[in-house]
């Protein structure tokens, strides 16, 4: 059922007796780090980045006791909660979650991830993804996607907000209108979604429709631009980012979509946002045209002189502003956080139940995409010679990965080399003196925000020269991170395994994968 803000009579009076300033810091949402640093700690939510679990309680605590306006206490729990709460269980992707096809499992993740984090004091996540991955080099969606078909994603993402808002939190879905049809990073410039007003209610808009209907409480706005259904901005001569769109975020998304809940921006710092315009003019603009809250404002006295100027000059209404706090306040009213709370008990999720979830989502998830060969299932044996090949950008970052690739192939061979990064020479003269009877190659770069590329680039990418992959060497390549790698490489490669995400479990079942001892699945939920 759609969800509703009640408007409180209780949270008019508030607002009522709030000046400028509390009602601007009523609409805010920084991150701790700077929160934390000012003598002001009275703001509608605090978004906490990761960090181990004593610490985060520490914090929280911290912050709610300066609070006389009960806080939003925010984290990213896109794939269960062990990303943000270190220590915490980890899952692979959301991709691997959809990929499992199972809705069931996928509540089963956000219910471990709800409870784990509002056990700390968490009531909002930014959280799911669902933007359709439509351009294979989208570099903000990647894995963090459930896929590609709109009703498949609707499936999936539907189950994991219920699982999030059945157990202490709310949900957010992002980012609307749609990330994934463009190969910008909004990060960095403001991405045009190209669809057509009919391209775009039949893929990305039947999505935030359907899972608005089915009771998200917030939706996240992307600075991305929707020219279907918007005008040229005079003011920049280009189509504005979403987040101050009136067209997109008032008739497109409240009263076309009849989203109820509550609007949080993206991080404004974006340069997707504050590329596009000035600082100030778009914060006070998002607030103006639909934004109910900003995320990670920079808070200081140059702030709220600059926002005031523009109260001054009409940009932002003053009744705009408690029409907002209002929502806000009504909100957390509505979500109890006003309630003396009882006393909060450990999850009912166990260490061991949530280690099987994860267990599961990865061995139902990782996939055989391309075997034109038949090289799976491959015999590793005691002499077999393997070698472990990372073709990665950026791969110093996940060294305990490979590191578990080693190991796990260990188990089976005797005689188990890594190389990272060799180049196409090394590779080539390995190939063709035949150094080793097996080849399993990790593939791919990983999602990173503010890098714009996704695919493997400069020196790294060379190592896909040579031709060393048609000398006669069997060669199994495992996708660890980037989805669509096999697209881009589609006649280098002849053997690819997608795992969406990588996790403790997820070595030890790409191995008995490849062995044949895990049946790995061969059809194909999220990309084609």
């Amino acid at each position: 059922m759609k969800f509703t803000i009640e408007e409180s009579s209780q949270a008019k009076e508030i607002v009522g007796k709030m000046d400028f300033r509390q009602l601007l810091n009523q609409v805010i949402c920084p991150h701790y780090g700077r929160a934390s640093s000012r003598e002001v700690q009275e703001y509608g939510g605090v978004f906490f980045h990761a960090a181990e679990r004593n610490e985060l309680m520490r914090c929280i605590d911290e912050f709610k006791n300066k609070s006389s306006i009960p806080p939003f206490i925010v984290s990213d729990l896109e794939a269960g909660a062990g990303d943000m709460i270190l220590g915490a269980q980890k899952f692979p992707s959301m991709m691997a979650l959809s990929q499992t096809n199972s809705p069931e499992l996928v509540y089963k993740v956000g219910e471990s991830a709800g409870k784990e984090a509002s056990d700390l004091g968490y009531n909002w996540t930014f959280a799911p993804v669902a933007d359709l991955i439509m351009n294979p080099d989208a570099p903000v969606v990647t894995t963090r996607s459930a896929g590609q078909d709109p009703d498949h994603v609707i499936k999936m993402i539907s189950a994991y907000v219920k699982g999030i808002q059945e157990n202490g939190m709310m949900a957010t879905v992002k980012h609307f209108p749609g990330d994934g049809h463009s190969s910008y990073d909004q990060h960095l410039t403001t991405p045009i979604n190209p669809l057509t007003k009919k391209e775009w209610r039949e893929t990305s808009g039947k999505v935030f429709k359907e899972i608005i209907e089915s009771g998200v409480k917030c939706v996240m706005p992307g600075h991305i631009s929707l020219p279907a259904f918007d005008e040229i901005d005079e003011y920049t001569g280009e189509y504005p980012p979403a987040t101050i769109s009136k067209n997109l975020l008032i008739h497109l998304l409240r009263e076309e979509l009849g989203f109820e809940g509550l609007i949080v921006s993206d991080a404004v710092e974006m340069g997707g946002l504050v590329g596009y315009r000035n600082y100030f003019d778009v914060c006070a603009l998002a607030l103006e045209n639909g934004v109910d809250v900003l995320l990670f404002p920079r808070v200081d006295e140059y702030f709220y002189e600059e926002i005031q100027k523009r109260v001054d000059s009409g940009m932002l209404s003053m009744e705009k502003l408690r029409e907002r706090a209002t929502r806000i306040i009504s909100m957390k009213i509505q979500e109890g956080l006003f309630e003396e709370q009882e006393e909060k008990k450990v999850s009912a999720l166990s260490v061991e139940e949530k280690a099987s979830i994860a267990k599961e989502v990865v061995e139902r998830s990782i996939t055989l995409v391309k075997d034109k060969n038949g090289l799976i299932p491959f015999a590793i044996k005691k002499d077999t010679r393997v070698l472990h090949l990372v073709i990665m950008n950026n791969y110093e970052k996940y060294m305990d990965n490979f590191a578990r690739m080693k190991s796990e192939l260990e188990k089976y061979s005797d005689d188990v080399n890594q190389w990272l990064d060799p180049g196409p020479d090394k590779l080539f003269q390995a190939t063709m003196e035949k150094q080793f009877d097996l080849i399993i190659c990790s593939i791919g770069s990983r999602h990173e925000h503010g890098l714009n590329v996704i695919r493997l680039h400069d020196n790294m990418a060379r190592n896909m020269m040579g031709g060393w992959t048609k000398l006669g060497v069997p060669v199994i390549f495992v996708a660890p991170y980037h989805p669509l790698v096999h697209k881009e490489y589609s006649t280098s490669i002849d053997t690819i395994i997608n795992t969406y995400g990588e996790i403790p479990f997820t070595a030890e079942a790409v191995i008995k994968g490849i062995t044949g001892e895990l049946e790995l699945s061969r059809k194909i939920y999220v990309h084609d």
